[in-house]
């Protein structure tokens, strides 16, 4: 049933070019796995939540079809899951993502917890800032904005509706590792989850502060040094 699942979301993510697609979803499956590995859990929800949790994603299919996870729930009643399981992955999806997250939703059980922490640490460290120059670009073509704009600031303590608005002047490669990117470390959820988080942030922080010393931003490596350390006071 697993291997079936993989055709259809491989089939329905194909012509994602967002950071989104079907290599984002196999890395999170491996990922969720891993950090299963060694967990009491229901492998098979964890597994189908990996492998579904962006199927309905706002960001590809808009808000109203989001809300209704019709590509989820038509992939788990054709494979024939079981409605308990369909219940459990439906539920955990509806609990993952940055912005639920702003919002004060979680996921509460481990599989849920599992799967989160497998989404957000693909969003991070190397692969993480691969995919955020893919969404960059993405958003470049369609919105005839720049990539990055050493005089527009990031906006790092923005609202669920503000984070959510994607046409937003200041919306480029480098402010979304300060509005999003590099906060991801301190709102994972397992214990492995947060090791591997804290490595991955690492790699982002050396990252941007070589672009800003190859472009002599003083006041962007001050900006990072600042956010940094305000940062690990609550982490």
């Amino acid at each position: 049933m697993i291997e079936t699942i993989v055709d259809d979301v491989r089939l329905l993510m194909s012509k994602d070019k967002s950071g989104h697609g079907f290599e984002h979803i196999e890395r999170v499956l491996h990922l969720a796995r891993k950090l299963a590995e060694k967990e009491n859990v229901d492998i098979e929800v964890v597994e189908l939540a990996a492998l579904l949790h962006d199927c309905d994603d706002y960001k590809l299919v808009g808000e109203d079809k989001a809300k209704e996870l019709l590509n989820t729930k038509r992939i788990m009643e054709n494979n024939q899951v079981s409605l308990e399981t369909q219940e459990k992955v439906l539920k955990i999806i509806r609990s993952m993502g940055y912005s639920k997250s702003l919002q004060g939703i979680r996921p509460t059980s481990l599989e849920g917890k599992i799967v989160s922490d497998a989404d957000m640490l693909d969003a991070i460290g190397a692969c993480g800032i691969v995919r955020c120059m893919q969404f960059a670009i993405e958003r470049c073509n369609q919105y005839n904005a720049p990539v990055f704009e050493k005089d527009v600031w990031p906006k790092p303590d923005m609202s669920v509706v503000e984070y959510r608005s994607y046409n937003r002047r200041n919306d480029n490669f480098i402010n979304h590792f300060f509005e999003k990117l590099l906060k991801i470390k301190n709102i994972m959820l397992t214990p492995m989850g947060k090791k591997e988080a804290k490595k991955r942030h690492q790699i982002m922080v050396d990252f941007l502060y070589n672009f800003f010393e190859e472009q002599e931003l003083e006041d962007w490596k001050n900006y990072l040094k600042d956010y940094e350390n305000k940062n690990s006071k609550t982490s």
